[in-house]
């Protein structure tokens, strides 16, 4: 027996109860800020018949191992760009700069993983030579947190699961949006800036190798060590080709809004709901849960 989550803001409970009253779970929950629906102890035939109505619904479905725990998680690791918040940043800096659809088709690119990120991301970060520093800021002060995001992070936070974020984008912009989620702290790459101006130059972080697929994964594995986690005990998340191996490393990865690359990779995939779809995997969310069978 497994459980299944049916979550997204297009769901609506009379699409999928008589098939929930047919399948004679367990019990099925709801909860409202979320739009989530869990379906507990069902069968893989009933199972099979919610997911086929979920896909005709724009609502994700999300196979779970029974009363998944978040006291078996120690630390989530999220992407930042187009997915913990919604922006790209650094298109987001192009369209200021004056270079916004070259950037934007570089970008897209790099996402799709047509070619290597390191060198996409020399080649982005070039077109902004010699833009005002200042665009870094504006950036960060326009960042929009993707749905369900705040919701996330105060769960993990709850139940003392370390919150970082590890991202190919820049250190500027992800250090105000940490701090703005009460977020443990940030590895990311790093716009080199002198007499106020960007050199168009990017180093990784603390200066030294741009971080890119194998970094991030690397990054994922130091953070769990220095947590004395393991990495069963992690959940990473991200959209990109650049987040597949994080995605494959964890014990959980979850494609959020993915393209084909990440999507492919992870097991669990959000194309519909928020970040906040994430916390309804694990059975401490539904404490106050309404029940509806």
């Amino acid at each position: 027996m497994q459980d299944l989550l049916l979550v997204g803001p297009a769901l609506r409970l009379s699409d999928f109860l008589d098939l929930c009253r047919a399948a004679k779970p367990e019990s099925v929950l709801f909860h409202p800020e979320t739009t989530a629906l869990r379906i507990k102890a069902i069968n893989a035939a009933a199972a099979d018949q919610l997911e086929a109505q979920a896909q005709g619904k724009a609502v994700d479905c999300l196979r779970l191992p029974a009363e998944l725990s978040i006291q078996n998680v120690r630390l989530i690791a999220l992407d930042m760009d187009s997915t913990l918040i919604a922006n790209e940043c650094i298109d987001d800096m192009a369209a200021i700069a004056g270079c916004g659809p070259e950037m934007a088709r570089l970008t897209r690119e790099a996402m799709e993983g047509l070619w290597p990120f390191s060198k996409n991301l020399v080649e982005r970060v070039r077109l902004l030579k010699g833009a005002d520093a200042g665009i870094a800021l504006q950036a960060s002060e326009n960042i929009r947190f993707s749905p369900g995001a705040q919701r996330l992070m105060r769960f993990m936070q709850a139940h003392r699961v370390d919150r970082w974020i590890i991202s190919g984008g820049f250190s500027q912009i992800a250090r105000p949006a940490a701090a703005k989620l009460g977020m443990t702290g940030v590895i990311c790459n790093e716009l080199v800036i002198e007499d106020g101006c960007l050199t168009g130059e990017v180093v990784g972080p603390a200066g030294g190798r741009i971080l890119d697929a194998d970094g991030k994964r690397r990054a994922l594995e130091v953070l769990s060590s220095a947590a004395k986690a393991e990495l069963c005990e992690t959940i990473a998340v991200g959209d990109g080709a650049n987040d597949v191996q994080m995605i494959r490393a964890a014990g959980n990865g979850f494609a959020y809004h993915a393209k084909q690359a990440a999507a492919q990779a992870a097991r669990l995939r959000i194309n519909h709901a928020g970040l906040d779809a994430i916390a309804a995997c694990y059975s401490e969310y539904w404490t106050d849960a309404q029940v509806l069978i």
